[in-house]
């Protein structure tokens, strides 16, 4: 289920990094809210991975929950590729994928409070009221998600969308869905692999298609079929009233991959959907511009004031398609980018490379490499600067990185890290995808969101429903720093000559700036002096760079 509910029709087995106690690294950040929520406890944690020799330290403030005292600390800018050995002290996990259809149908009931509330919506889905939260900032986020609502008992990988006006549509993956109201087990309820939630100010409507008493996907693509071909949310967003989404397309595989070999799936194709944002009705559903798997563009997508861009991620948890777990580092450990202009989601992408923009995906190169399974960045803009929020290493690890750039394609720099453990402590759970919301607290400080699960799905989440449930929790906000100075050498050559009062100057200069990428800054500067025959040589400079 997403990343940490993937689970197969004979049962299938990953291991995973052990959670982290948690530890928080800060920099000049915004303080809590009344609404802010920490996740979790902050003891220790691991160091964070080393940089490539030329990565620039960045010093950070190290502050232990519960303390007053403080250290400084150095974390490198993701800038450069930088990867780690496996997440220490792996453990064993199991999940399966449940039937559509409960297995053990839920004793029989009264209709449930929330039974007068279901309709058939303007835009053709089942919609059932789950109530209102008690607000917008992440305590209240967390207290809602973190107990039943209305039908639904749970779901994870959420992506969220604003819609415009104080309005925003959830995106989860696979969810289960209790219409009857009796169900205390997740194998009592149906299950679907996406469902929408539609947010107006704090409240929530769920929707999906089927009927009242038999949910089906809300997305259903060009053709589910329950468990071998399914689709998976990315990245969308928003433009004059029609929201633009990106799909993957999922396929089962003929096998189940052993421990800790990950899950029996992976990506085949990506699609680009489009919905009225006044009630998702669905207007389009077709193979994305670029419908390649291999990354996925449109793993997240973010705009500027000029363009839309589309992050890549290759998705890929089957770990036996790569060689193994152990032959790491996985291809899901790289970010990729390609941008169209604003809000113009069916054009041919232009694709970031070593030193610029260019039409030929082939020549796309990551602008971050980190980790050692997986970087799942999920970036955004916000407050004029772009903001990145990933769960190291996914689902095998147990540590949360926040990062800041003036540009999507970086420098990033790392503004926290801190292990991040599911809600309440739980030593049967772990989390896994964080996402960022897309607004903030009163006081600016982030909202992040993440799910969780049991490590034994069967046997700890299916009779304990609330293990399958997503949490919120804030982080502070952190001003990007001003990007390097490009390298730059500088050669200047001078010739004076006094021949029949004739004077000649010779200027020379050559400026040649470094990829963005680059993480040092030098300047070198030669002059020579000498004495010629009369000569007359204009200034000539030449200066190359990345362009923006």
């Amino acid at each position: 289920m997403g990343e940490g509910a993937r689970r197969v029709a004979a049962g299938w087995w990953v291991r995973i990094g052990a959670v982290a106690s948690a530890a928080v690294l800060v920099v000049a950040s915004a303080g809590p809210s009344q609404d802010d929520a920490a996740l979790a406890p902050a003891t220790s944690l691991p160091p964070p991975t080393t940089p490539s020799p030329t990565a620039p330290p960045t010093t950070r403030t190290t502050v232990l929950a519960g303390t007053t005292s403080t250290s400084s600390s150095t974390l490198p800018a993701s800038t450069s590729t930088s990867t780690t050995e496996p997440p220490p002290q792996p453990v064993e996990v199991t999940r399966e994928i449940p039937t559509a259809e409960p297995e053990t149908p839920p004793p029989a009931a009264p209709p449930p409070p929330w039974a007068s509330s279901v309709t058939t919506t303007s835009g053709g889905y089942v919609g059932t009221s789950l109530g209102c939260a008690s607000g917008t900032g992440p305590s209240s986020l967390d207290a809602f998600f973190a107990v039943r609502a209305g039908p639904l008992l749970g779901a994870d990988y959420q992506h969220v969308v604003a819609l415009g006006n104080g309005k925003y549509v959830w995106f989860f993956q696979d969810a289960f869905i209790d219409p009857g109201g009796s169900a205390t087990r997740l194998d009592q309820a149906h299950f679907a692999h996406n469902v929408a939630l539609l947010q107006d100010g704090a409240c929530f409507t769920l929707l999906h298609r089927g009927t009242a008493a038999s949910p089906k996907s809300f997305e259903s693509g060009n053709g589910e079929q329950a468990l071998k071909k399914w689709f998976w949310p990315m990245g969308g967003e928003t433009f004059n009233g029609v929201v633009s989404m990106f799909w993957v397309e999922m396929v089962k595989d003929p096998y189940n991959p052993t421990a800790p070999d990950g899950l029996g799936w992976h990506p085949a194709r990506t699609w680009l959907a489009t919905y009225k944002a006044s009630n998702l009705q669905r207007l389009s559903f077709g193979l994305a511009p670029n419908s390649s798997a291999r990354p996925v563009y449109g793993y997240a997508v973010a705009s500027d004031a000029s363009y839309t861009y589309l992050f890549g991620n290759t998705f890929e948890q089957n770990l036996v398609r790569e060689g193994g777990y152990w032959n790491g580092p996985h291809s899901a450990t790289a970010m990729y980018l390609a941008r169209v202009p604003l809000g113009q989601f069916g054009a041919a992408p232009e694709y970031r490379t070593v030193d610029g923009w260019s039409p030929d995906p082939a020549a796309a190169q990551p602008f971050a490499q980190r980790f050692f399974v997986e970087y799942p960045m999920q970036p955004r803009f916000l407050g004029g600067q772009w903001v990145s929020v990933a769960k190291v290493d996914g689902y095998w690890g147990s540590n949360l990185i926040v990062e800041v750039a003036n540009q999507p394609w970086g420098p990033w720099t790392t503004t926290e890290l801190r292990g991040i453990a599911p809600r309440g402590g739980d030593p049967m759970m772990n989390t896994y995808h964080a996402h960022l919301m897309p607004w903030r607290t009163g006081n600016g400080s982030l909202i992040v969101t993440i799910s969780q699960n049991a490590r034994q799905m069967t046997r700890d989440a299916y009779p304990h429903p609330e293990r399958y449930r997503i949490a919120a929790f804030s982080s502070g906000w952190v001003a990007a720093p001003p990007d390097p100075v490009p390298t730059t050498t500088t050669t200047s050559t001078s010739s004076t000559s006094s021949t029949s009062s004739t004077s000649t100057t010779v200027d020379e200069s050559t400026t040649t700036s470094e990829p963005l990428s680059s993480s040092t800054t030098s300047s070198t500067s030669t002059s020579t002096s000498s004495t010629s025959s009369t000569t007359s040589t204009s200034t000539s400079t030449t200066s190359t760079s990345i362009p923006p």
